[in-house]
């Protein structure tokens, strides 16, 4: 990937050479600047870097933590310097939304149906299996646990079912996903 700070120079042609003529294409070419310029200030541009490689790797959707039960997330949430005005956590292996309220005060978290539309879109897309086949969860389980950097999503075969044995490399957490069946195509295709 080429360094953030380098698309600033690209984004500053586009604004001296190719002046945007859609409404608000000036403030937006603004705003990105000022985005990578707080990445690369901020010394992030190596996170910023990996979220765009897990993107192109279609890894599971980014979240900032992972906590055993709700109580325990909205306490992490609460107790953050500056609260997150929406992010996306885990609370199990469910997807949550974490979101600042600010007539409240506080971050509340939804449920959020995240891991349903990613999944079925690995579903979809038929990935290629990995021809990693196990008897029991335990065992795909240990065979994760076991790999020094795990893929970020790899489909593995358990007991004649399809998983997507996924890694969310932020907060180093693996865990397998059960993986639905393939929608199937629509007649006007």
């Amino acid at each position: 990937m080429t360094n953030p700070f380098d698309q600033l120079e690209v984004l500053g042609r586009i604004l001296l050479d190719d002046a945007p003529t859609t409404p608000g294409s000036e403030e937006a070419i603004r705003v990105a600047a000022n985005a990578i310029q707080f990445i690369c200030a901020t010394g992030q541009d190596q996170a910023f870097e990996e979220y765009v490689q897990s993107l192109h790797a279609a890894a599971p959707p980014l979240v900032i933590g992972r906590f055993a039960t709700k109580a325990e997330a909205e306490a992490a949430m609460a107790a953050r310097r500056w609260p997150v005005r929406v992010a996306a956590v885990l609370i199990g292996d469910d997807y949550h939304t974490a979101m600042f309220v600010p007539s409240t005060g506080r971050t509340h978290l939804v449920r959020a149906e995240t891991l349903g539309f990613y999944l079925q879109a690995m579903a979809d897309e038929q990935l290629k299996p990995s021809g990693l086949s196990f008897a029991t969860k335990a065992e795909a389980e240990a065979w994760m646990h076991q790999q020094p950097t795990p893929p970020q999503q790899v489909v593995i075969d358990i007991a004649g079912a399809p998983y997507l044995a996924a890694y969310h490399h932020r907060i180093d957490y693996r865990v397998l996903y059960p993986l639905p069946a393939p929608t199937s195509p629509s007649p006007e295709t």
